[in-house]
């Protein structure tokens, strides 16, 4: 079973900065997930955050904050 990990993200959105931490198995599902806070936030679809972010893609980061491994006793 594959554990998800803790990734960060910085996005800056409508000169506004957001950060947002969400759990996940890969960096491009941290990023769906927290561009769909964000929208939620901005009232605002996800589509609208999404290539917002593949447009400006300097102005977002989202890295593991935290890794996590499974343990096999």
């Amino acid at each position: 079973m594959s554990i998800k990990n803790l990734y960060k993200g910085m996005v800056q959105f409508r000169k506004e900065l957001f950060i947002e931490y969400a759990q996940a198995y890969t960096e491009k599902q941290a990023r769906i997930v927290i561009a769909r806070r964000i929208a939620k936030k901005q009232e605002v679809l996800p589509v609208v955050v999404l290539s917002w972010m593949k447009e400006f893609p300097e102005r977002f980061d989202v890295k593991i904050e935290q890794e996590f491994e499974e343990i096999e006793e």
